[in-house]
């Protein structure tokens, strides 16, 4: 067996000692280096799909812009309160408060240079996305993550109270690129857009308590957190004397505000509204063939909460036996045990059913009963 010579065996020493001192910067480099570089390498686009009034679709679109294969993915970004991601598919969504992270599964991780991915979700709010980050850096798409959201207005004030109106004034918001414009909800409808940080509100009734809130909309239309809750009363009406056994303070919760209203049972809680009153009538089930039936499934008790949405705090898991608006009054009736919740039942259609109920009322109440249960 031949052997180097000494000079080429002492050139060899040399030069694989200068790559061992060498190698260990750059390990360094890349260790640190990591995240920026997978970041600068890809990008995420969103893209609203389409919107129904009570939800919509939308989708994160990744690209490896870089030269090399990406073996992962992870797109962060903010919603604004009372907008959220219900479902996903082609992603593994969570979430943590109004943070919402979507990572790869197992079989679309890998991207190849110039390769895009895309992954889908129904989501509930109208906020658009904002501070997007793909593996950490940086997004280069459809998102500004360099434009966040305004901040909370200040809690509303009311001024000149009346019978039927009242003027309402709140500290303004910030932004870091302006302020276009508030949103003014009324019991958590909106009922008013302005540009300054007043609204004057008429057409009420009078000795009714109203409750207000306010978000801020920046020029790219981000909208940032609602403003802390105002309860106030009208001036006028007549108090009935309280009923035998206590006064009775009774609102109804109607099912299907947790659509275009965006109105959850959250909000009894956020509003001040739970308490105060004693009862809720929880409008509407159905009335059909002489029975009591669901109304609206979804709302009732399939539609599944954040934690920054539940009473409790805590998210809805996907295997959960009760959740909607059901589960969210359990947990109110836990929180606020002098509540006493009645399902209210027929109206409208709804109605088409009570002629047979009449024929058979003990049936129709056990249809009642059983329904509950």
């Amino acid at each position: 067996m031949s052997t180097a010579p000494p000079r080429r065996a002492s050139l060899f020493r040399r030069v694989a000692a200068a790559l061992a001192v060498l190698t260990l910067p750059v390990a360094g480099l890349v260790a640190i280096a990591g995240p920026a570089e997978a970041a600068a390498s890809a990008t995420a686009t969103y893209t609203k799909v389409s919107d129904w009034g009570s939800g919509f679709e939308g989708k994160w679109t990744v690209k490896n812009t870089g030269t090399t294969t990406l073996s992962s993915w992870t797109v962060e970004w903010d919603y604004p309160a009372g907008t959220a991601v219900t479902s996903a598919w082609d992603a593994t969504v969570t979430s943590s408060g109004t943070h919402w992270t979507g990572k790869n599964v197992g079989w679309n991780g890998t991207l190849a240079p110039g390769a895009t991915v895309s992954f889908g979700f129904n989501g509930t709010g109208a906020g658009a996305p904002s501070g997007c980050k793909i593996n950490g850096g940086s997004c280069d798409g459809g998102t500004n993550p360099t434009d966040n959201p305004p901040s909370a207005p200040g809690t509303p004030t009311a001024s000149g109270v009346t019978d039927t109106g009242l003027t309402l004034g709140w500290a303004a918001a910030t932004d870091d690129k302006g302020v276009k414009n508030y949103d003014v909800f009324r019991g958590g409808a909106k009922i008013a857009t302005v540009t300054s940080p007043s609204y004057t509100d008429s057409g009420l009734t009078k000795g009714t308590t109203y409750t207000y809130t306010v978000t801020a909309r920046d020029t790219i239309d981000q909208t940032g957190p609602s403003s802390g809750a105002l309860s106030v009363t009208t001036t006028g009406g007549v108090v009935d004397p309280p009923p035998p056994g206590g006064p009775v303070k009774l609102g109804y919760f109607t099912n299907w505000g947790v659509y275009g209203r965006n109105y959850h049972v959250k909000n009894l809680v956020t509003s001040g509204s739970a308490a105060k009153i004693t009862h809720i009538n929880y409008a509407f089930g159905n009335v059909q063939g002489g029975k009591c039936t669901i109304g609206d499934s979804y709302a009732d008790y399939e539609k599944a909460y954040t934690a920054d949405q539940s009473v409790d705090g805590v998210a809805d898991t996907w295997d959960q036996p009760l959740r909607g608006n059901f589960n969210q009054l359990r947990e109110l009736k836990k929180k606020y045990p002098n509540i006493k919740v009645l399902w209210s039942f027929g109206g409208w259609t709804w109605s088409g059913g009570f002629g047979q109920a009449a024929a058979n009322p003990a049936a129709f109440a056990q249809s009642c009963y059983d329904l509950v249960e």
